[in-house]
């Protein structure tokens, strides 16, 4: 036991209160830590919700900008533009392939019959 209560007859309860008044104190503390800290949470969410606020905004001007405010729409015509643009490309490619064959192929049977007719007109 604390010296103070075994002597009861110097014991005035002084420092019970002073005791008490410390431990009141630390909660005194302790509540504004509490109040500092729920004010910080409350102007962080705050500060959350006018980000989020003003990215939505930048997000739905965003999606103005896109015709019927479709970008997926817009994406799909541009796929489809690209996908149009590539089979016209392999269309030229192809014909250009298929000229130079036939090309090839008349210039050989040109060439083919003018050495046959000089062949059959005999060495002159």
């Amino acid at each position: 036991m604390r010296e103070y209560m075994q002597e009861k007859s110097s014991w005035d309860g002084a420092e019970r209160r002073r005791e008490q008044d410390m431990l009141f104190d630390l909660l005194a503390q302790q509540n504004q830590k509490l109040d500092d800290l729920n004010e910080a949470v409350r102007d962080t969410a705050n500060e959350l919700r006018a980000h989020a606020d003003g990215e939505t905004a930048r997000i739905a001007a965003i999606a103005a900008g896109f015709p019927d405010g479709d970008p997926d729409g817009h994406r799909r015509y541009h796929e489809a533009e690209i996908k149009r643009i590539e089979r016209r490309a392999d269309f030229w490619q192809k014909m250009r392939l298929e000229l130079a064959k036939w090309g090839l192929i008349g210039f050989l049977g040109w060439a083919a019959v003018a050495l046959w007719q000089q062949a059959l007109k005999g060495p002159q």
